[in-house]
């Protein structure tokens, strides 16, 4: 089905919906212009659903979301999906299933979506992550293998562009293990290009295989030295499982020299004068990575550092920010757990202000 541009159709409040209600109401007009091209042809022999219907149906569905009847409107946009593969309809009822954390039905409706518009990346995406997480691997593996058969075919750049998205495809997989074997076997040759090195690396520091890891590092280091990103982990590893400082340290320095703004190097520089038992030391660096970047994971380290410092309103009001931006961040639960503190604790007392870096020591 042919959906025309419709984004002028819509008034102007319809933009201030939330966003499913908006692309429902959009899909809505389009189908809507579909009915009437439809009519003007006259009666079809198309054993497909009649324009009239589907808008029936696309309307019921989303009377269906307003009403907090989530499963319903699901289950007829995915209906409505399988019977006309629309590419539309089909993505509405992917985000939905996204939305109503349903992997299963949002692989399915994402897959009618990728069929039905093979050039959206994001359609592509979605599949690919849907799958990963439901450990359809060997689904998976054969159209990578397909897509990277094409992209070396198409030169240099686009086989980059692909092992760039295959190394963060990778690194969303639940299962270290099995992803690294899905990366291993769809790069086959090429494994020990850098991207793929050190996202193997990464790999295996989850699965807490920190030796395997430690070996790929350094053979990207070797490989190239001034990669900043290996550099600085190999450091905060060893930082971070209180390690070989002092080696630790002068590897986050030279990853320093080479990004000196980054904010995970900062932090881990930060980490690393913490752990040598330097907290005021330590502050500075972690106050600047906070600055740039106020996530869970460097407010967890820069509270606790607060925290022992006895600057305790502080460190609770960075836990919080912390918080805020991701209440399952394992390192920030791991602190306040090792730490002593409730989260309930964290959470009671409003924040009156934002932590200003500017103040800092």
């Amino acid at each position: 089905m042919l959906l025309v541009e419709k984004t002028q159709l819509l008034p102007a409040k319809a933009w201030s919906m939330p966003p499913l209600l908006r692309q429902g109401a959009v899909l809505f007009v389009g189908l809507c212009l579909a009915v009437a091209a439809q009519a003007s042809k006259g009666p079809s022999a198309n054993t497909e659903p009649s324009p009239a219907s589907i808008v029936f149906q696309i309307l019921a569905s989303e009377l269906a979301l307003q009403q907090g009847e989530h499963g319903v409107a699901l289950a007829t946009y995915l209906s409505l999906a399988q019977r006309t593969n629309d590419a539309a309809v089909a993505e509405r009822a992917c985000r939905l299933a996204l939305n109503g954390r349903a992997p299963r039905q949002a692989l399915e409706a994402g897959v009618i979506w990728l069929k039905a518009r093979p050039e959206s990346a994001e359609a592509q995406d979605i599949v690919d992550s849907l799958q990963m997480l439901l450990g359809f691997h060997n689904d998976l593996r054969q159209t990578l293998l397909s897509r990277r058969a094409k992209a070396q075919a198409d030169g240099e750049a686009k086989l980059a562009t692909f092992y760039d998205r295959l190394a963060a495809l990778s690194s969303k997989g639940p299962d270290p293990a099995k992803a690294v074997a899905l990366l291993e076997s769809v790069a086959l040759e090429h494994s020990n290009r850098s991207e793929l090195l050190y996202t193997r690396a990464m790999l295996y520091e989850r699965s807490r295989n920190f030796e395997q890891m430690e070996l790929l590092l350094r053979s990207l280091i070797a490989k190239e030295p001034d990669h900043a990103h290996a550099l600085n982990a190999l450091g905060y590893s060893f930082a971070d499982r209180n390690e070989r400082l002092p080696e630790a340290k002068v590897l986050i320095e030279q990853a320093l020299r080479l990004q000196p703004n980054d904010p995970h190097i900062l932090d881990s520089m930060g980490w690393v004068y913490f752990r040598k038992g330097m907290p005021k030391d330590a502050l500075p660096f972690l106050y600047s990575a906070y600055e740039r970047q106020p996530d869970a994971e460097i407010s967890a380290h820069l509270g606790e550092v607060l925290w022992q410092l006895s600057r305790a309103d502080e460190a609770l009001a960075v836990f919080r920010l912390g918080l805020s931006h991701d209440p399952q961040n394992a390192v920030l639960r791991e602190t306040l757990a090792r730490l002593g503190i409730a989260r309930k604790a964290v959470l009671s007392d409003p924040l009156t202000e934002a932590l200003d870096p500017s103040g800092s020591p």
